[in-house]
């Protein structure tokens, strides 16, 4: 069985603080503003974050988040027994790449994209190819392309992110349907972590064939990334074989009570989605009043070419500003941008303006 060679291993950077990084260059991290990390600025409510204080922490949480399971059930109008909760996105990832994948099977991934599915069926020892979207095409998604080559290939499994991180491009359920009806024997899993706060939030509610597994992040949604939550949805007898494949209790007490707590705020993450969407134009706009070029996406992150983006990272955080370079996704020549709100913005736009001439 392989696994991630170091190299590959490095590869694998994702947004936010590092105490490390910070420590090194004596910089405060309350005097940060995160570009750099795709969670909802506006959030937690209040009543998520009294939830989980709640909580207690004298007992074992429920071993499979079984209260939390049935309402997201209830929510999206399906069966308990296809819900599997979990420690956030990528702890379903590898708990799906451990228990469906087998050394040796093809695994397709639509990229460029994020890291963590690759990294788990590589653990498992599986031959990983790409379908890589182009910088020329705006990182539009051919599903045609996708699909001829998974059928040459025939991928035991098909990674896709719609909207894609770190692209913002969206691939429509209805698509989704038709590539899975298109590729029979195949499971692909689909990472709806951003769809939340983009304007296909509405596709949640779509049904989709049982060989389409959907993973969902309630951590950007909801803001609680120190909590770790995440569910997907899947044919009963896939989650049933997950949820007996990853430990007991992966996921505490004070998430599964913010979770359910999480689920009574359709208002508030309605308010919130408009309220980015709004921010990503005027960033968007902003940038683009200064000779930049932000690629067009459709949740509340996007891309911006510059060049150099790593000492651009650099430079940036010294002055109080986090981006994320996008070098580890393949894109040496981008970082990403998330919406943050206005006064937010003015730092980062006055830091761009300092450090751009260099």
């Amino acid at each position: 069985m392989s696994s991630d060679t170091p190299a590959a291993a490095a590869l694998r950077a994702h947004g936010g603080l590092l105490a490390a990084e910070l420590a090194a260059l004596g910089i405060d991290p309350d005097g940060i503003v995160d570009f750099s990390v795709n969670v909802n600025p506006y959030g937690p409510a209040p009543a998520v974050v009294e939830a989980g204080r709640r909580a207690a922490f004298d007992r074992y949480p429920d071993p499979t988040a079984w209260p939390l399971r049935q309402a997201i059930a209830r929510r999206i109008e399906v069966s308990p027994d296809r819900i599997v909760v979990g420690n956030g996105a990528a702890d379903l990832f590898w708990t799906l790449a451990r228990v469906l994948l087998r050394e040796g099977d093809p695994v397709q991934i639509v990229g460029p994209t994020f890291a963590e599915l690759p990294a788990a069926a590589r653990a498992v020892g599986c031959a990983v190819t790409e379908w890589c979207a182009r910088p020329e095409d705006g990182f539009a998604v051919d599903l045609a392309e996708v699909a001829r080559l998974a059928q040459t290939a025939r991928p035991r499994l098909l990674y896709l992110c719609a909207p894609n991180n770190p692209t913002g491009i969206h691939v429509c359920a209805d698509a989704v349907a038709e590539l899975a009806a298109a590729l029979p024997g195949v499971t692909i899993l689909l990472d709806q972590a951003f769809l939340g706060l983009s304007p296909f939030y509405r596709e949640l509610a779509a049904p989709l064939p049982p060989s389409v597994v959907c993973v969902r992040s309630m951590t950007k949604d909801h803001a609680i990334p120190g909590l770790r939550l995440g569910y997907l949805v899947a044919s009963a007898a896939l989650a049933s074989a997950l949820e007996s494949g990853h430990p007991p209790w992966m996921v505490s007490g004070p998430a599964q009570a913010a979770g359910l707590a999480a689920l009574d705020e359709d208002a508030f993450t309605a308010s919130c989605r408009v309220r980015l969407l709004r921010d990503r134009d005027a960033l968007a706009d902003t940038l683009r009043a200064l000779g930049l070029a932000p690629v067009p996406s459709a949740t509340t992150f996007f891309l911006l070419p510059v060049r150099d983006p790593s000492t651009l990272r650099t430079r940036l955080l010294r002055r109080g500003v986090l981006v994320r370079d996008c070098t580890s996704f393949g894109l040496p020549g981008y970082i990403r941008l998330a919406a943050r709100p206005a006064p937010d913005r003015a730092r980062l736009v006055a830091a761009l303006r300092a450090e751009l001439p260099c």
